[in-house]
């Protein structure tokens, strides 16, 4: 019998985006956003279009170190006149967030945010816009609010829309209302003695409220942050409200509460539920115990990706991660204990007849190994510095550093489950690996690569949906469930092997848990596996992992298309392009930049096919889009509101 896998705040991939249901967590606390009628879909111009700029074509706010690039400055322009020519919208009122320039594909990705003419930001009020090597814009989208719908205001994000004698008290009762929603309350006398201050993110540069005073079982440290901002509605009517940012020990709250009704208007969780150096580890070759053993494997860091090596300090610590046993399940990690290496070698016992704890330094070698092979082979295919990695130092100079990922083994705050949370470029990502109990002895999630690997991959899809400075990009329900199918179509990836027949079917968590977490095998096989497009409107399909497996299932039968056309590449480090396997990962990555914040099945479609066509010239166009028709993801494939027509059909010449 299968169990309906839905841990905690799993409404969103940057969302403590669980991998299975843990049987100590609590019921989930809704994730929700506006449902935007104005927003526009991906489009994607089969001719590219030229726009002509003027010295008068600046927009309102640039933030980032790519401000200072004088030529990304001038892409970013040709943005703003693009959105000011096709869509009516003011170069003084975009916010450009992120900027850069893939250094495989040649297109820039310029990531912007509606702004008011005083200095506020419209939270939900997102455009995106892609630009080829020409200089010319090959898709966009935008949900930008009609400037007749944003109210007037009279200050900038330093001030308030509210009275200033009014405006503490504004946050104080907004604070309250977050609090009581997240079922953390917070009584009245707590909220008197709060201490609330201007000052400025040490990130974006941005004016910032900081809240001290808390309760550490209310907020980490004791401290919170806010910022004024206008939210759009489902109605089309545009809110006052405050962001407000609160960091718990399992959670990550990005909010935006009304600052008059003291309503949540929107929620979201950043948190979604690895000299030479040797590892005694499972390779990446070998998913889980059951399928292989473990070997010596020496200096395994990517030269590219990697180029000082995986390991500072003769520990699992490094410029990418750091791996900890946690049985606490608290938060705090740099003291926290880590087997030490004697000349680099991390060759530690491992005895499966065991409890877990008994092997802990393996443990936690395996996932300092794993999640340092994620970074390596993501950075390869696109997911680098300048496309909001997790690093602590950021050779290029382009991002954000100071994220590596915070990677807990034996995390003691659940069980049966493993989540990865998400917060924007230059915070870092937390991973959180828990032991599973259905079997005697307990077994542990740290030594399956499958788990690992559809972990890490959250934080890669919430870093390149909407640009690495927004982590609000996938939560709305079908934005949310592709999060999860990516997660786990990559794990997927990493499974396949030269040889492989179409035949092969995948499941996911077995070793963990003893039995797929899936409600069928990954096939291609319609009766072995019969989810399709339409399979979203089932009730028992509205949960964020159940859609992932529909995403994943669609993906899959992609992929096998690019197999059989291409062939498959020995392993994926050697990204080969000419390979099916490497040309389904670098897609997927490429679609995630291309495509909308919050974007819907038949966008991220779209992303992808015009991915394939920038790395390939359409080479592969009709293997893709057959994949996708095969399960309903068709050409004239819809949705509506609460409805998906299916449609089999692909373009006329395939």
């Amino acid at each position: 019998m299968r169990i309906a896998f839905t841990l905690g705040l799993l409404a969103a991939t940057t969302a403590l985006s669980a991998f299975v249901p843990g049987d100590t967590q609590q019921a989930p606390i809704k994730t929700f956003t506006p449902l935007l009628k104005n927003k526009t879909r991906l489009n994607v111009y089969e001719s590219p279009i030229s726009v002509q700029t003027s010295d008068t074509t600046q927009v309102g706010s640039f933030v980032g170190p790519s401000s200072k690039n004088q030529t990304m400055q001038e892409l970013t322009s040709v943005a703003a006149a693009y959105l000011s020519k096709h869509h009516g919208i003011s170069a003084k009122t975009i916010k450009v967030t992120d900027a850069y320039t893939d250094a495989a594909t040649g297109i820039t990705h310029v990531y912007a945010r509606q702004l008011t003419p005083t200095g506020l930001e419209v939270a939900n009020g997102l455009a995106n816009v892609n630009i080829n090597a020409n200089g010319q814009i090959i898709s966009s989208s935008n949900s930008f609010a009609p400037e007749s719908s944003v109210p007037k205001t009279k200050r900038g994000a330093t001030g308030s829309l509210v009275a200033r004698a009014n405006s503490d008290a504004s946050l104080r009762a907004a604070f309250k209302s977050l609090a009581g929603y997240v079922k953390t309350p917070v009584d009245d006398s707590t909220l008197d003695a709060l201490s609330i201050a201007t000052t400025t993110n040490a990130v974006t540069g941005d004016p910032t409220i900081t809240i001290s005073g808390l309760p550490d079982s209310i907020a980490e440290q004791g401290m919170s942050s806010a910022q004024q901002a206008l939210l759009q509605k489902e109605d089309g009517t545009v809110v006052q409200v405050w962001h407000i940012a609160l960091q718990q020990s399992e959670n990550w709250w990005s909010a935006h509460v009304n600052s008059e009704t003291g309503a949540v208007e929107a929620i979201n969780n950043w948190v979604s539920h690895a000299s030479a150096e040797s590892f005694n580890v499972y390779p990446r070759t070998v998913d889980a115990p059951d399928e292989g053993s473990r070997k010596i494997v020496s200096s395994p860091a990517d030269a590219t990706a990697s180029s000082k090596g995986w390991v500072t300090g003769g520990s699992t610590t490094g410029n990418n991660v750091w791996a900890q046993n946690n049985p606490t399940g608290g938060s705090k990690w740099k003291t926290n204990y880590r087997p030490n290496a004697t000349n680099n070698v991390f060759d530690f016992p491992l005895d499966l007849t065991k409890e877990p704890s008994k092997y802990v330094d393996a443990a936690i070698t395996q996932l300092f190994y794993t999640v340092n092979t994620m970074h390596d082979l993501s950075y390869l295919y696109g997911f680098d510095e300048a496309a909001g990695n997790f690093q602590d130092i950021n050779h290029s100079g382009q991002g954000v550093g100071g994220d590596y990922v915070v990677a807990f083994a034996q995390d003691g705050s659940g069980t049966n489950n493993a989540n990865f949370a998400t917060p924007p470029d230059g915070q870092n990502g937390v991973m959180r690996m828990y032991t599973w109990t259905q079997t005697t002895p307990n077994r542990d999630g740290d030594l399956e690569q499958d788990i690992v690997a559809h972990e890490f991959t959250h934080g890669i899809s919430n870093r390149l949906t909407g640009g690495p400075a927004n982590s609000d990009c996938l939560y709305n329900g079908e934005a949310g469930g592709m999060g999860e199918g990516w997660s786990d179509m990559v794990a997927n990836l990493l499974r396949i092997r030269p040889g492989d027949k179409r035949s092969r079917d995948l499941t996911m968590g077995v070793y963990a848990y003893g039995s797929n977490i899936r409600n069928y095998p990954y096939s291609t096989s319609l009766k072995t596996n019969p989810e399709t497009y339409a399979y979203l409107d089932k009730s028992a399909y509205q949960e964020v992992h159940a859609i992932g497996e529909v995403w994943a299932t669609i993906l899959y039968e992609v992929l096998w298309n690019l197999l059989e056309a291409n062939g498959i590449a020995d392993s994926l480090f050697d990204h080969d392009l000419s390979k099916g396997n490497s040309i389904m990962l670098q897609i997927l990555l490429d679609g995630m930049k291309l495509q909308p914040c919050n974007p819907s099945f038949i966008d991220a479609r779209d992303a992808i096919v015009q991915a394939e066509k920038n790395l390939t010239g359409g080479k592969n166009k009709c293997a893709v889009w057959k994949g996708f028709a095969k399960r309903g993801l068709g050409v004239k494939a819809a949705s509506s509101w609460f409805s998906h027509t299916e449609d089999y059909s692909v373009p006329s010449g395939c």
